[in-house]
């Protein structure tokens, strides 16, 4: 039967194109599987990201068998934000051994987009639908929303012609009793600066949500890689969290009243979203109960430099450790966001996973 290349276009297509990683993950110890249903509403136009997208969803099979997908994607929000004709692939995936079938998946959906008139391409980030590829600590779990992709797949994205856009490296901070005391002598020494630091669940969950989506694109606004959301899109997808511990661990920092910086910052879900065969037992520094996540952290720039940023995430840390866990993420920081790792390093943290970007430009092919 050979193989067989095509778009997407059913529901039981959608389906059987989410559930591929459960083929390419399914026998490891520990990994994150797919959110089937939301990732189903983002192929058929149906999530709150939907109105600025164009996608195509794409199969390849081989003797009748799926053996890779991946999603074009024409972000027009990006697009305008940057003023780059850049489109996006996401939700790659393949199984091992399949070069000649990726490599035709990949090209068909570099043709989709160059037809809409992008003059490049890039997988591995996206905001809020795609992340980096991991190369190192390849069959262990990633941290939460990470990639913990086979080491095959530089192969097959090179083959295809991209090459490294960005490397970005996710740290981790032991709370140990001294660094502890260390968080709350930082947390001190900016609130005595007339800076006040709160938990969402004490600023109020919605408005917090609120803050952290206009703080987040004022400070991100020229962020590699990022492009504006809406609170439209945003509460839909954080309001689930309200009663969770995500609102006492994410923060908002305020100078006069005002929002100036926010932080995202959520407890271990291993045993809430990840699939943990019975009897593994996990390194307590990337998972099992034992290790939160700070996901994002921004500071409006004219604020910036006077420690917030560092205060803010002491403050998640100090509550992380509160609730039990031993171990802090620090995510993603790109590795020439000095000030960023500079943050990281001061909260104890070190990098202990790397991952990068791939991009592939289509201005002089052809």
């Amino acid at each position: 039967m050979g193989i067989r290349v095509q778009c997407v276009t059913t529901r039981d297509g959608y389906d059987e194109f989410a559930r591929l990683p459960f083929r390419v993950y399914g026998e490891r110890e520990a990994w994150w599987p797919p959110d089937i249903q939301n990732e189903i509403a983002l192929l058929s136009g149906r999530s709150p990201l939907s109105n600025h997208l164009e996608l195509a969803p794409i199969s390849a099979h081989k003797d009748g068998q799926l053996v890779a997908r991946v999603t074009a994607v024409v972000n027009r929000r990006y697009i305008e934000h940057w003023n780059e004709p850049l489109g996006q692939l996401i939700h790659f995936e393949a199984l091992a051994g399949q070069h000649e079938a990726t490599a035709a998946l990949l090209e068909q959906a570099i043709e989709w987009l160059r037809e809409r008139g992008m003059r490049a391409a890039r997988t591995g980030f996206a905001a809020f639908l795609d992340y980096p590829y991991a190369i190192d600590n390849y069959g262990a779990l990633p941290s939460f929303l990470l990639r913990g992709n086979p080491d095959y797949y530089h192969r097959y994205l090179k083959d295809a012609g991209f090459f490294t856009e960005k490397g970005q490296s996710d740290y981790t901070a032991e709370l140990t009793p001294e660094m502890r005391s260390h968080y709350e002598k930082i947390i001190d020494d900016v609130t005595g600066q007339g800076i006040k630091i709160e938990s969402w669940r004490e600023h109020g969950f919605l408005g917090a949500v609120d803050s952290w989506t206009e703080v987040t694109n004022a400070a991100f606004a020229r962020h590699w890689g990022w492009n504006p959301i809406t609170r439209a899109e945003v509460r839909p997808m954080m309001a689930s969290l309200r009663d969770s511990p995500v609102a006492d661990l994410s923060v908002v920092a305020l100078a006069d009243g005002k929002p100036v910086g926010t932080v995202f910052s959520v407890p271990d879900l291993t045993y809430v979203l990840a699939r943990v065969r019975p009897g593994v037992k996990l390194d307590p520094a990337r998972g099992g109960g034992t290790r939160g996540a700070l996901i994002n952290i921004g500071v409006m720039e004219p604020m910036r430099g006077r420690r917030i940023a560092t205060a803010m995430a002491s403050r998640s840390f100090l509550t992380m450790a509160q609730q039990g866990m031993r171990y802090a993420g620090y995510t993603l920081v790109h590795d020439d966001n000095w000030p960023s790792r500079r943050t990281a390093e001061s909260l104890g943290a070190h990098v202990t996973g790397n991952f990068v970007t791939y991009r592939r430009d289509l201005t002089f092919e052809r």
